[in-house]
Formats: structure tokens, C-alpha cells, sequence
């Protein structure tokens, strides 16, 4: 009696592990997302760089593919201000390893690029990674969203 009563609080502690840290995860990457839009939406190139990684590969739902020092020189130089970016529900963990997420998140994106305002509703897959203690934006790819 007593080992079923050890394995079932085992059982049940091992649960408890496993709630706690898909709690934490999905706390860790809300942050994340919520840093990146506000960094885009402040034109932040401190706390961008800090939060994209080197290889970025970052495509756009019109097609438009860019890498980070693109990003960063398009932000600041060629006219493109975020005016809103809002996540819409929890962002969602499809996959999660030690050092690697990859999330999905429904989000509205407004701002204008060229002097031409937009308004967007789009699906957004990311793939963060761990690299020197930092999670940072590795890939991500949009497409506009049916209601």
C-alpha cells in the first residue's frame, strides 16, 4: 500500500512540476513578446539588439523578408513608425526545449510606412532561442489573419 501511495504522490508532484514550468515558460515568452513590440514601437535599437539574435530572419505578411541590421536600419531610417501593436489572447507554446520556443500569437499592428498609414491583422509564428542567458528572437514569420 505504501508504494502506491508513494508512486501516486510522486505522480502528483511530478504534475505539479510540469504545471509550474509551462506557467513560467509561458510567463517568460509573454514578456518577451510584450518587450519586442514596445522596443518597435519606440524605435528601442538598445533594447532591440539585446532582444534579436544575430541571424534574425524576419518575414513580413506582404512578403517582405528582413534581417536584423535590416530591421534596424529600416525602423529608424526609411520612415516606418509602430503606432500600435496588440496582442490578441495568450500568445501560444508549440514547442519548448532548454533553449529554444517557438510560439504563435494573434496580433493588430497599426503605424504607418511611406507616409501610408496601415492596419493589419496577422498571425505571427516566432522562434526564440537561448544563447548567453539571453532568449532572443531568432525567427519570425506573419500572415495576415481571416476573422
Amino acid at each position: 500500500m505504501n508504494k502506491i501511495l508513494y508512486s501516486l504522490l510522486l505522480l502528483l508532484l511530478c504534475s505539479a512540476c510540469d504545471l509550474q514550468k509551462d506557467s513560467s515558460d509561458k510567463e517568460l515568452i509573454a514578456t518577451q513578446t510584450q518587450s519586442l513590440d514596445n522596443a518597435l514601437m519606440q524605435k528601442d535599437t538598445l533594447t532591440l539588439n539585446a532582444l534579436l539574435h544575430k541571424e534574425l530572419s524576419l518575414g513580413h505578411s506582404n512578403g517582405w523578408l528582413e534581417t536584423k541590421p535590416d530591421l534596424l536600419t529600416t525602423l529608424i531610417d526609411e520612415g516606418v513608425l509602430y503606432t500600435s501593436i496588440k496582442t490578441i489572447g495568450k500568445p501560444k507554446i508549440h514547442y519548448s526545449s532548454q533553449k529554444l520556443r517557438t510560439t504563435r500569437r494573434n496580433i493588430d499592428v497599426s503605424g504607418i510606412v511611406n507616409e501610408t498609414p496601415f492596419d493589419v491583422k496577422l498571425n505571427v509564428l516566432e522562434v526564440w532561442i537561448l544563447e548567453n542567458n539571453q532568449w532572443q528572437l531568432l525567427a519570425r514569420q506573419s500572415v495576415n489573419r481571416k476573422e
